[in-house]
């Protein structure tokens, strides 16, 4: 009797080392990057800026490249709170960027959605992320 409860004992807690040892092994999930997407006039599709982020410090970049007289934006959501809008970043006038740190929180999805101001359009997501 006691041989197997000693056996069992043995057995739950290699079982146990080994799940903590997988636990401890698993890296830091954090959102991915993405660069120069376009940022376009709806509905014409016409490229009005771009936007890059990058996981490192959760850096959004947001560029106005044409001289239009629209403002470009990008808004991040948060979708894994019912769409909670965690902040917009808009910059106006040909060759300016503007940059933003925000922390995001880990393990949520992240929507990334770009507009621009006066346009006949709405908005269009140009990147999804998994922080």
């Amino acid at each position: 009797m006691t041989i197997k409860r000693s056996h069992t004992l043995r057995l739950l807690a290699a079982g146990s080392l080994s799940a903590a040892l997988v636990a401890m092994s698993t890296g830091v999930a954090h959102a991915g990057n993405f660069k120069n997407r376009t940022i376009s006039v709806q509905p014409s599709g016409v490229a009005a800026g771009k936007a890059s982020f990058t996981a490192k410090g959760d850096r959004l970049t947001v560029c106005d490249t044409v001289a239009d007289g629209y403002s470009v934006s990008v808004t991040v959501f948060d979708e894994d709170r019912n769409h909670k809008k965690i902040y917009k970043l808009s910059v106006g006038g040909k060759g300016k960027c503007k940059t933003s740190t925000k922390n995001l929180v880990d393990g949520h999805h992240h929507g990334f959605w770009s507009d621009t101001t006066g346009s006949a359009g709405g908005m269009g997501r140009i990147g999804y992320e998994v922080a």
